[in-house]
């Protein structure tokens, strides 16, 4: 079972006593937001992961607001590039790695008895190192405003929002660029090799 930080404390702790590649955490946002937290230790910068905790809430609060929503709750694997070919693989059918992958929990999803409307996610995002560090190092842009990008990318994704063609990309597109903009992160689609990245070709 996944051991939860208590309020205040300032690290991460292993999933269980015999695997400490994976820490957890629970970041909760100014308004309410919650994100269920898994991290690859070895394959994460800290202070990447430290810039999401501080930035990746008030963004799940700049989404709400900015769709109508109450605060949602979503669960963040930052996972290696192995991990996230795996999923790839499974889930979509390409056997590399890709930059971030979402998964919808979906209108269906059933609730346990006990469990709170505030306790339902909303979906899983998952989002690949290796593979994040090299497309900012291409693209010449900071790596954690790449990583903001793919996570509000993939939140996106969560809500109902995609790319399956110019209509619905343009609209996903200029939304993320809107929220960005409040983080002071420039428009990403202006760098023409992440903009097919970030539609997940593969």
């Amino acid at each position: 079972m996944k051991r939860r930080m208590k309020k205040g404390d300032d690290t991460l702790e292993p999933d269980s006593c015999e695997d400490d590649r994976f820490l957890s955490d629970e970041w909760l946002s100014e308004h309410g937001a919650l994100i269920d937290i898994t991290v690859d230790a070895t394959s994460w910068r800290t202070s990447l992961i430290d810039d999401l905790k501080n930035r990746g809430p008030v963004m799940l609060d700049y989404v709400a607001a900015r769709l109508s929503l109450d605060p949602q709750m979503i669960s963040l694997l930052l996972c290696n590039d192995e991990d996230m070919r795996r999923m790839n693989n499974l889930h979509r059918g390409f056997d590399k790695a890709t930059n971030v992958l979402s998964f919808p929990a979906g209108d269906d999803l059933q609730r346990a008895d006990n469990m709170l409307a505030d306790e339902i996610t909303i979906g899983d995002i998952a989002i690949a190192g290796e593979t994040v560090m090299c497309e900012a190092s291409k693209a010449g842009i900071a790596v954690r405003d790449h990583v903001l990008h793919l996570f509000t990318h993939g939140v996106l994704h969560l809500l109902g929002y995609g790319h399956a063609d110019d209509t619905a990309a343009a609209e996903m597109e200029g939304l993320e660029i809107e929220l960005l903009a409040q983080m002071k992160i420039a428009n990403p689609y202006c760098v023409s090799n992440l903009a097919v990245g970030t539609r997940e070709g593969g």
